[in-house]
């Protein structure tokens, strides 16, 4: 199965998405993220990569480019197709590397850890527990990790609350 990436307007995301799910052969999704929000005790779920949908297929690249030149015409709000070398399915190490960030619903829950005697994050529990030594920066105010892992040309954030700073 392919995975294409479709660079759409902020405010026809979801209803593209919608669009694409309702046709045969095409599975649609927008991976999200979830992030605490302070001072309100409370997480909240916002787009990973804003104006940013993915499609699963099993078009290959010129199908799915004159299907795209098809739909654009009747459907609004696409801006452009995000393409490499002229090919725009998502390699099998980037399908990979989502498969293990996001859960079902294609979201990047938060994850807990702790900060190590070596002052590094040490990851509990969540879907960063793969990713403990991509960990390059931590925000504990805003309880987020960056990775050194760049998709889509730019670097990976995820939630992290750190719960303690002393081993569980």
């Amino acid at each position: 199965m392919n995975c294409y990436v479709l660079y759409c307007l902020a405010t026809k995301v979801e209803q593209l998405c919608n669009i694409f799910n309702g046709i045969n052969d095409i599975h649609a999704y927008i991976p999200k993220i979830e992030e605490h929000v302070r001072y309100q005790e409370e997480y909240i779920v916002k787009p990973l990569f804003p104006n940013y949908l993915f499609i699963e297929t099993n078009k290959g690249q010129s199908e799915f480019d004159v299907f795209l030149e098809s739909i654009r015409k009747e459907k609004k709000g696409i801006i452009r197709e995000l393409k490499k070398d002229s090919v725009s399915a998502l390699r099998d190490e980037e399908k990979e590397l989502l498969n293990m960030l996001l859960n079902n619903e294609y979201v990047l829950k938060m994850s807990e850890g702790y900060i190590g005697d070596n002052g590094k994050a040490i990851i509990t529990k969540g879907p960063l527990k793969a990713f403990e030594d991509n960990i390059v920066n931590l925000d504990k105010r805003n309880r987020l990790a960056y990775l050194d892992i760049k998709f889509l040309d730019r670097n990976i954030k995820a939630g992290l609350w750190i719960k303690q700073n002393t081993v569980m």
